[in-house]
């Protein structure tokens, strides 16, 4: 274990319990990397943060657009960021409307 992740396990305690949704997303094109940092490392916040998390989700992403620089320019991770975003998004309103609704009663 390298000094950093060491660090990350101590200071997980401080991560907010039940308020954040995460959405982990990695590549693989092949041999368990995405060119740069290997999968086992990706998926270890996993360990860090599920625990703590509202929820936890992970997404792996093959092929030569999942190396690691173009993971930001790939459509797979365009849908699934707009998906988690926009379902969090809608989520949050209309849990606002309910509480509001029953203000208002």
């Amino acid at each position: 274990m390298n000094t950093t992740y060491k660090q990350m396990t101590a200071a997980r305690k401080a991560y907010p319990k039940g308020q954040v949704a995460v959405l982990n997303i990695y590549g693989d094109i092949g041999n368990h990397t995405d060119g740069r940092v290997t999968n086992a490392s990706s998926r270890s916040l996993q360990y860090l943060v599920a625990s703590r998390a509202k929820s936890y989700t992970e997404l792996k992403v093959t092929g030569k657009n999942a190396q690691h620089s173009k993971l930001h320019d790939n459509k797979q991770v365009d849908q699934a960021l707009i998906k988690f975003l926009w379902q969090r998004r809608n989520l949050i309103k209309h849990h606002k409307t309910n509480l509001l609704s029953r203000v208002k009663a």
